[in-house]
């Protein structure tokens, strides 16, 4: 049966007209609105007023996600005329990303999921829509994509405000909104337009993998495992078929589910399941590796949910070489391109005196280094041993000086006048092998005082929890890394710079190539094998962020 020639043309006349509203109902949203005004559809704010005003308009107001195509005749036992307006291609891959962002740790509700659903039912079941409600719909996606592009992009927490002080600099340029979704239209492949703006870390990827599978394990139950006594390799105890039982569920491959006994096999995975999680890799089942085995699901989540958001914080891509210190790692390594030139253990900052998070470029090495001890560690630690006497200054080979260089001698000072608040001098350490900054430290200068050093107290890096200094980072093999940042400076040998180690006179030298530092804090993160690992939040951060990112966006950036 065929439609009268005059009908279809009347059917194409009325499609138009409607298409022509629909850009003119655009328009007309967005007329004679005053700079800084706040755009709200059906009680709900859009985020990006100015930008969603900019990408209309350089479209000519009309639709991006709308198809608005000749209808099209659909063979039933009753003939009808298909709906002509639907949802595009590139709108059903927005919605679907929008349902699946949770996989980057982020909350679908955040981009007008609600409302946009509420609309595209209306297309998709064949009801009645108006042109009014098809604008809406079109101004939520780009809204909501905007919104999207930014957390993907930048994050969603504010990194300084809500990020522990996070100062680590991006230094890419601000991304257009609009013509990043000019692109991505134009491409019609939205989701892959939406990963290019997301970090391209592997690790990042990984993790979103990573998150996606606790997504599933959350589903199931997940009991509490105890045991009184630390479980040795060898010997059997009732708990062993639940705690293979969660390996298993864990990914660690064990042959045999249900025995009793501490096998070899199980003793390899346990091993391996410490040293992804930062503990002592012995293969004693302790309360530190049952209190991991018994986090649940959702805590994981947590915790992956939270780095990658740390993750959108760093810069978009970094530099050939360059020194990164995990605080929470306990870690430093020096990379070039793929490799993994160096990686040593570090001792970073105490609870109360952190190591900032923040990049910089290293300069300069000091070699057989004098200590002046800063203001806080002087008035906290050194001033109040000193008004005990002269044993601790002699001990520790310091210095009493003036502030324009002179020597103090301990004994011609009136002690009874010295307090914390009134302390006319610096305390300065001599090289040395007591010497706080060890025999090289590595400068990077900064505002935080903060730099890279060795130490004399090499026994602490056998300790799993090394957050025991001041603030700097101490590391445990200093002359390695020297030679390592110094192997364009011939004139500079490894037993010429061993022989500057051991002097007892400072002295700086300008590193022929600068390289740059970051120091970062991050709980979770994925290997070069692809395994995650997970570390103990040591400066109690995690909660900060996780806060912040399951709170609702609710406010209009402009």
């Amino acid at each position: 049966m065929k439609k009268p020639i005059l009908t279809v043309l009347i059917l194409i006349v009325t499609f138009q007209s409607q298409a022509t509203e629909l850009t003119e109902s655009i328009r007309q949203y967005f007329k004679n609105k005053p700079a800084g005004f706040s755009y709200v559809i059906d009680h709900e704010v859009l985020f990006y007023s100015r930008e969603l005003q900019n990408f209309y308009t350089n479209r000519m107001f009309a639709p991006a996600w709308i198809n608005q195509e000749t209808p099209v005749w659909v063979h039933q036992p009753t003939p009808v005329w298909n709906n002509w307006i639907n949802i595009s291609k590139n709108g059903n891959d927005m919605l679907d990303y929008i349902h699946l962002v949770n996989r980057h740790g982020l909350q679908p509700l955040d981009y007008h999921l609600v409302l946009i659903e509420k609309f595209i039912e209306k297309i998709v079941s064949f009801s009645p829509i108006e042109t009014e409600e098809l604008m809406k719909l079109d101004l939520l996606l780009t809204d909501a994509y905007m919104l999207l592009s930014s957390h993907l992009f930048y994050g969603k927490v504010d990194p300084e405000k809500e990020g522990a002080s996070w100062k680590v600099e991006r230094k890419e340029p601000e991304i257009s909104l609009g013509w990043k979704l000019e692109e991505a239209l134009a491409t019609n492949n939205m989701a892959n337009g939406l990963d290019q703006l997301a970090p391209q870390y592997p690790s990042y990827w990984l993790m979103k993998k990573e998150l996606a599978f606790f997504l599933e394990l959350n589903k199931q139950l997940w009991p509490v495992m105890y045991s009184i006594l630390p479980i040795k390799p060898a010997e059997s105890n009732p708990i062993i078929p639940q705690i293979r039982e969660r390996l298993i569920k864990l990914r660690y491959p064990l042959a045999d589910s249900i025995s009793a006994s501490y096998d070899k096999e199980l003793e390899t995975q346990i091993k391996s399941f410490q040293e992804n999680w930062g503990l002592n890799a012995d293969g004693v089942i302790g309360k530190g590796t049952l209190d991991v085995l018994n986090s649940i699901p959702d805590k994981l989540m947590d915790k992956l949910k939270v780095n990658m958001e740390r993750f959108r914080w760093l810069p978009f891509s970094v530099p050939e070489k360059y020194i990164i210190v995990n605080i929470a790692n306990f870690r430093l390594d020096l990379i070039e391109g793929d490799d993994t030139l160096l990686s040593v253990r570090a001792i970073v900052g105490k609870q109360y005196r952190e190591t900032p998070v923040f990049n910089d470029q290293m300069t300069y090495i000091v070699f057989s280094p004098s200590w002046t001890v800063p203001p806080t560690i002087l008035e906290n630690d050194v001033i109040p041993e000193l008004l005990k006497g002269s044993e601790y200054i002699t001990k520790k080979k310091m210095n009493l000086i003036t502030n324009d260089g002179s020597s103090v001698v301990y004994d011609d000072v009136d002690w009874s006048k010295i307090t914390k608040d009134n302390f006319p001098y610096m305390v300065r350490q001599v090289p040395g092998s007591e010497n706080a900054l060890g025999k090289v430290k590595f400068m990077f200068p900064n505002t935080y005082d903060v730099y890279i050093h060795d130490t004399p107290s090499k026994g602490y890096f056998a300790r799993d929890d090394r957050a025991l200094s001041s603030g700097c980072i101490r590391i445990e093999k200093p002359l390695e890394l020297a030679v390592l940042l110094m192997s364009d400076m011939p004139e500079w040998t490894p037993a010429q710079i061993k022989k500057a180690m051991q002097s007892n006179k400072e002295q700086n030298v300008t590193l022929k190539t600068p390289i740059d530092v970051v120091l970062i804090y991050l709980t979770a993160w994925t290997d070069g094998k692809g395994q995650v690992q997970f570390r103990k939040d040591i400066y109690k951060q995690d909660e900060m962020v996780l806060r912040a990112l399951n709170r609702r966006t609710g406010f209009d950036r402009n």
